[in-house]
């Protein structure tokens, strides 16, 4: 009784891995056809989505290789099936190959996810660098024009306070913009100072801002490649494994001498030796 129920538990168990194995492997190929398509062979970007989006998902195909390994094994146990069934090496071997070929992949992988990510940090690098010196510009543009503006309002000959109302609208000003605005009217070099230690004000925080995001660019960089290349070199290693358990499965029971035992030849029985008969007589032959 628990003979027959031990084979309907692996029957039951064989029939889950396989399916669940099959589906899981036949799921994430189709994810890595979609990630592909369309190519843009051309774009960092492309390559290092790619690359870091197989590496997360090669786990997957694995745990479906185990699965539908466990089922296969399963059913050979409880009786169901034998070892030297056709659709059991062909599916063997199939899985075998689908293992080294992700094996070979991951383990292309590797160096190129680590060159993806250090082109894509290098244009990230020169972006900050554009975007810095794009900020610069504005910088100093507004600074001219700020500079033009209170040089325009103190040599005019109208009110300098009238034509400030009139440029700030109802926006109050405190003590100290006052009292600066009144050192402007008194000495107009002053200006230029002011100006002047704005300006470097304002570059260093760009400066320190371009400096902050190139050091976090750098170190994300570094980091993915640390982490993908890890996982992918692990990947790589367990499906090369995979692979080599099954490098004998060309080899078929069939292909196989049988050596015969060497049959034993007849053992020659002795020869028996006939008793010798009664010695011969000296009496004359008897005549009738």
């Amino acid at each position: 009784m628990k003979s027959k129920e031990s084979k309907t538990s692996l029957s039951m168990a064989s029939r889950g891995l396989k399916l669940a194995g099959t589906v899981l492997i036949l799921i994430t190929l189709l994810n890595f056809i979609l990630l592909i398509v369309p190519p843009d062979i051309g774009s960092p970007s492309w390559w290092l989505n790619l690359s870091t989006q197989m590496i997360q998902q090669g786990i997957i195909p694995l745990i479906g290789v185990a699965a539908l390994l466990g089922g296969i094994a399963c059913e050979v146990v409880s009786g169901a099936a034998h070892e030297t069934d056709a659709w059991i090496q062909t599916t063997k071997r199939r899985t075998f190959r689908l293992s080294l070929v992700l094996g070979l992949i991951f383990l292309i992988l590797i160096p190129g996810h680590a060159l993806a990510a250090l082109v894509s940090s290098q244009q990230t690098l020169a972006r900050i660098d554009r975007e810095a010196e794009e900020s610069l510009e504005q910088i100093e543009l507004q600074l001219q024009q700020q500079q033009q503006l209170y040089l325009g309002i103190i040599d005019t000959d109208d009110d300098p306070e009238v034509l400030l109302e009139d440029l700030i609208g109802n926006e109050p000003l405190n003590e100290e913009q006052l009292a600066q605005f009144q050192e402007f009217i008194e000495n107009p070099q002053s200006i230029d100072r002011q100006i002047q230690i704005l300006r470097t004000s304002l570059v260093e925080r760009v400066q320190s801002r371009s400096s902050q995001a190139k050091e976090r660019s750098r170190f994300g960089a570094w980091k993915s490649i640390a982490r993908f290349g890890l996982t992918s070199i692990m990947l790589s290693t367990c499906y090369l494994n995979i692979a080599f358990l099954g490098r004998g499965m060309g080899k078929t029971d069939k292909g196989k001498k049988v050596k015969r035992r060497p049959v034993a030849s007849p053992v020659p029985k002795p020869k028996t030796k006939r008793a010798p008969g009664p010695p011969p007589s000296d009496d004359p032959p008897f005549i009738p």
